[in-house]
């Protein structure tokens, strides 16, 4: 493994780099997270593939702006890019995991030329719907709290994530969790800046342009991003686009069902 950080926009972004052979770049989440929760379970790729994780600009390892006004879907796409390019990847496969697909989203509209395939987890193309989350009334009220206030600090942000990531999974367990968070790093400042940008998100007329061969994924039990207005809607507005849909899961399939989650993908790449 190769781990370090590369200056691109003129901030230091980290990577981490597993495996060898095509080139995969992994997408996390939040934000205001890092990459660390899709590992180890995204590693199994690199058996085949040259694994590409990084940090989005402020979160994670990676730079964090005094204006987290700087942190737009612009540079965020931009970032992604310029880091394939000085790696030396002219086309690549792109996994982006719910908000990270949201980022995939917008950079496969503009830079289908460069993708090989695109693996969309867990994210929707426009926030339109209200979210079916449901759960026990005190993770009901960190998930009020993280969706109608900023979070104080990194320890407020860490702590009501703690709470409300429970009712991400189907069957949640507690030993996984608190794995998940602690190889985590918090940036509450990113998770305040994320909602704003996600106002104006909308790719819906964007997906039926985009020829690159696509993979929905998703949990059923998926309350924050469900199938129908995420992976089945994508699939269905997509000219190349293929939905699966993972009984036993919510936001987290590749935990959750790891096996069936990675035999759906191993395949679908191995046919690219």
């Amino acid at each position: 493994m190769n781990a370090n950080t590369v200056t691109l926009n003129g901030s230091e972004i980290f990577h981490d780099v597993a495996g060898s052979g095509p080139p995969i770049l992994m997408m996390h989440g939040g934000l205001g997270l890092s990459h660390d929760y899709l590992r180890p379970y995204f590693d199994r790729l690199a058996q085949d593939h040259t694994v590409i994780y990084y940090d989005h600009f402020g979160n994670g390892r990676s730079a964090r702006p005094a204006d987290y006004a700087e942190m737009t879907f612009d540079r965020l796409v931009s970032d992604a890019m310029a880091l394939m390019d000085h790696l030396g990847h002219e086309r690549f496969v792109l996994i982006g995991h719910s908000y990270g697909g949201f980022i995939g989203q917008v950079l496969a509209a503009r830079h289908q030329d460069r993708l090989n395939g695109l693996v969309l987890v867990d994210t929707v193309p426009v926030l339109d719907y209200q979210p079916p989350v449901a759960g026990p009334d005190h993770l009901m009220e960190a998930f009020g709290k993280l969706f109608s206030q900023p979070m104080a600090d990194d320890a407020d942000w860490q702590d009501t994530w703690g709470k409300v990531v429970q009712l991400y999974f189907h069957n949640w367990d507690d030993a996984t969790g608190a794995d998940l968070d602690a190889r985590t790093r918090y940036e509450h400042r990113a998770w305040n800046a994320a909602g704003g940008l996600l106002e104006d998100f909308n790719v819906l007329e964007d997906l039926p342009k985009m020829a690159t061969p696509t993979l929905a994924m998703s949990g059923a039990h998926d309350g924050i991003t469900p199938p129908e207005p995420g992976a089945q809607r994508i699939a269905s507005l997509m000219p190349n686009a293929e939905a699966v849909v993972f009984d036993n899961s919510g936001h987290y399939p590749f935990i959750e069902e790891e096996e069936a989650f990675f035999d759906k993908l191993t395949g679908w790449l191995k046919a690219l």
